[in-house]
């Protein structure tokens, strides 16, 4: 239920108000009336019974509902304006409410299990409408963060945090770890394959331009032709070298595996000339252009990114629909919905009572911070509208008593 606006509600309350006042005003007018109007003596003692017993019924709960949130009339009476005096109690109340309704190990899975989180998802992403609504929101919220206009100095600090946590880091065993991954994934071999075949190439392509090069920096008494040969010669050693580590069979390819196999090892142990690597690495990262490098590099995938934004064929835009697309039809399977939803709900089981003090907390602390007028206002707001009818209920109510009263007084012979 959507909870309707400040002002609307301030109206609400006035209104009722109204209605609960104006019927307490005509309960009294009748009174007064009956000690003036020539009514016959039965009619009369009902009507003036049933008009002092609805006064009655409604001063009574006018107190009662005045006295939840202010001193009625403005005089300290004993045992009223309850709600600001007793602001930290109902804090307190509310947030063991929510910790002990919400916040509970078997509450909270129950609930989650309820909501079934994956499933919902789901549905949402099965939508075209709804993955479009998605996509377009990211499309309107990365300009803006990528903006430095709104963030300014982002990219900067963003580099130096970089930097400083990389410096201050041993990343060797993180790196050995890399190198780990990447020598024993099923396509390193054909990745080593592409780049020994570009370099062949590369070298035939660019046999000429290495012939020139070495002539250049030969003596001059050296006939031209003995620089060529020696170009020649050293872009034939090294390609054949190339497609001797290209051949699966070659001894220099099963040496150059044995290399790749103990790097990582040598990476993490420090051994075969990566000793110095960590001093290397700070040393890099604490040059002062380093992280005007790592700024100009986050500046440009910026601005590739903002400009990719701004086309009507943009790949983002195409990469998120195909995420969600993707995701929309992978959660089909049950089995997955299952264990998307077995790991919110372990994550939450496992961090909630980490969490529980601190939420008790912050709602006792954010209540209790309210001046007490306003948190009772607050409240008044909310439910004044209901207190309201409790008056109309007890004037009209108060009324009927009275009037049963008097018949049961009459009965008796009073």
């Amino acid at each position: 239920m959507t909870t309707p606006p400040t002002d609307e509600r301030e109206a609400t309350l006035v209104r009722y108000r109204l209605y609960a006042g104006s019927l307490l005003v005509l309960a009294a007018a009748v009174w007064v009336a009956t000690h003036y109007l020539p009514l016959p003596p039965v009619p009369l003692g009902y009507v003036r019974a049933a008009a002092e017993a609805a006064m009655v019924g409604g001063i009574a709960d006018w107190f009662a509902v005045t006295a939840l949130f202010r001193h009625p009339l403005g005089l300290p009476i004993p045992h009223t304006r309850l709600i600001p005096r007793n602001q930290a109690r109902i804090a307190d109340g509310v947030a063991a409410y929510i910790d002990r309704e919400f916040l509970q190990h078997d509450v909270l899975v129950s609930r989650l299990q309820r909501f079934d989180i994956a499933e919902r998802i789901s549905r949402l992403l099965d939508s075209e409408d709804t993955r479009r609504k998605l996509v377009d929101g990211l499309m309107r919220f990365l300009p803006r963060m990528l903006d430095e206009r709104a963030q300014p100095g982002v990219l900067e600090a963003v580099a130096t945090a970089i930097r400083s946590g990389l410096a201050s880091s041993n990343i060797r065993p993180a790196i050995a770890r890399l190198v780990r991954h990447a020598v024993n994934h099923p396509d390193f071999g054909r990745l080593v394959d592409d780049f020994l075949e570009r370099g062949i190439d590369w070298l035939e392509e660019n046999r000429d331009e290495i012939r020139e090069r070495v002539g250049a920096r030969s003596y001059w008494f050296v006939p031209r032709f003995v620089d060529r040969h020696i170009a020649d010669k050293t872009v034939g050693g090294v390609t054949d070298l190339l497609e001797a580590l290209e051949d699966p069979a070659s001894p220099e390819r099963a040496e150059f595996d044995r290399w790749l196999a103990t790097l990582p090892d040598s990476i993490e142990r420090a051994e075969g000339g990566f000793e110095r690597l960590p001093e290397v690495i700070k040393r890099i990262l604490d040059h002062p252009d380093t992280s005007h490098i790592v700024a100009g590099a986050l500046t440009t995938l910026k601005n590739t990114m903002l400009a990719d934004l701004q086309d009507p064929q943009s790949r983002i835009r195409l990469a998120f629909d195909t995420v969600a697309k993707s995701l929309a039809d992978q959660l089909d399977s049950l089995a997955l919905r299952r264990d998307i939803n077995a790991a919110v709900e372990a994550f939450f089981t496992e961090n909630v009572p980490a969490w529980r003090e601190e939420v008790r907390g912050f709602i006792v602390e954010t209540l209790n911070r309210q001046q007490p007028e306003a948190f009772a206002r607050r409240i008044e707001l909310q439910v004044g509208k209901d207190l309201q009818f409790i008056r109309i209920n007890g004037t009209i109510f108060g009324g009927l008593v009275g009037a049963g009263i008097h018949f049961v007084n009459r009965l008796l012979g009073g």
